[in-house]
């Protein structure tokens, strides 16, 4: 329970340091233009009845400090930030979290540990304006220590 609160408030002190970061001038030359496409992947052995538990949320916000929306595998979803989690990834799934307009400032947190005695992978790519921003793939073990997250700056 220790670290589910902890990565939740990793989750909340990112999105808030995104958009407190947020200029609330207009927008300006260069200020837009960045979309983002996030692709996540667990592999089968992903259980939550297993007590496997995994999140990803990502949020971006304009030059004039509005969040945009976000579409998750092809359903808009509205919010400050999007989140998707064990019950969207219960027996293995890949979601791909697309942002539905140009923004100026954006992050990506994903993070996941293992209670049961079954290993799970995650892979992920994230792209900004069709780029290949950071990719990688995890193994997620039982006691794993330091628990995996990672923040990617959109």
């Amino acid at each position: 329970m220790k670290t589910f609160l902890h990565i939740s408030s990793l989750t909340l002190l990112a999105t808030i340091s995104v958009l407190a970061g947020c200029s609330k001038k207009s927008d300006g030359p260069g200020s837009t233009g960045k979309k983002a496409k996030v692709t996540i992947t667990l592999s089968n052995t992903f259980s939550k009845a297993e007590g496997d538990y995994f999140n990803a949320t990502v949020t971006a916000s304009a030059s004039n400090g509005t969040t945009i929306d976000w579409t998750v595998n092809g359903t808009r979803k509205t919010g400050t930030a999007i989140t998707v989690g064990t019950d969207d990834f219960n027996g293995g799934k890949t979601i791909i979290l697309e942002s539905s307009s140009e923004f100026y400032t954006g992050v990506v947190k994903i993070g996941g540990f293992e209670m049961g005695a079954t290993p799970y992978s995650v892979s992920y790519k994230v792209e900004v304006n069709g780029s290949v921003k950071d990719q990688g793939n995890e193994t997620i073990v039982k006691n794993q220590d330091p628990i995996f997250t990672k923040d990617i700056q959109l």
